[in-house]
C-alpha cells in the first residue's frame, strides 16, 4: 500500500518533469517568427500623477538606453517606449502585456522580463545594479 501512494504522488509529478521544456514543433515556429525581427521593445508605464520613485525610475532607464544602447535606439533594433495608462490610448497595448499599474517591461515577440520590481528597488539608490539587470534582460530577450 505504502508503494502504491509513493507511486500515486511521484508518478504526476515525474510526468511533469520530464515535460518540462519540451514544446512542439508548433510553439518553436512560433517562437521563431516571435523573434524575427529580434527587436527589442523597452515599456516603462506610468500614471498621469507619479512619485520621485517612479520618475527615478523614468530617468534610469532612459539613461541605461544612451549609455548602452544609443546605435540600437537610432536602427530602431530596440526601440523605448514610455505609456501614460491614465490615457486611453494606452490601453491596448496595456491589455496585450497585461499590464494594470506602473511597470518597466523588456519585450521580445511574446517574451517578456518584469523588470518592475528591480526598477524601483534599485534605480534610485543603485544605478550600476539596476543598469546590470537591464542589460542582462535586453541581451537575454536579443539573442
Amino acid at each position: 500500500m505504502k508503494v502504491f501512494l509513493i507511486l500515486l504522488i511521484a508518478l504526476p509529478f515525474y510526468a511533469g518533469v520530464s515535460a518540462c521544456g519540451q514544446s512542439t514543433a508548433g510553439e518553436q515556429q512560433a517562437a521563431a517568427e516571435d523573434r524575427a525581427e529580434n527587436k527589442v521593445e523597452v515599456y516603462y508605464f506610468h500614471f498621469e500623477r507619479r512619485c520621485v520613485s517612479c520618475i527615478n525610475v523614468q530617468k534610469a532607464t532612459e539613461k541605461v538606453l544612451k549609455e548602452n544602447y544609443g546605435q540600437e535606439l537610432r536602427e530602431g533594433t530596440i526601440v523605448y517606449h514610455e505609456v501614460n495608462l491614465s490615457n486611453t490610448e494606452s490601453r491596448e497595448i496595456a491589455q496585450k502585456l497585461d499590464v494594470g499599474r506602473q511597470g518597466l517591461l523588456v519585450v521580445n515577440g511574446n517574451e517578456k522580463e518584469d523588470l518592475t520590481m528591480q526598477g524601483f528597488m534599485f534605480a534610485s539608490r543603485d544605478y550600476d545594479r539596476f543598469k546590470e539587470t537591464m542589460v542582462e534582460a535586453i541581451v537575454k530577450l536579443s539573442n
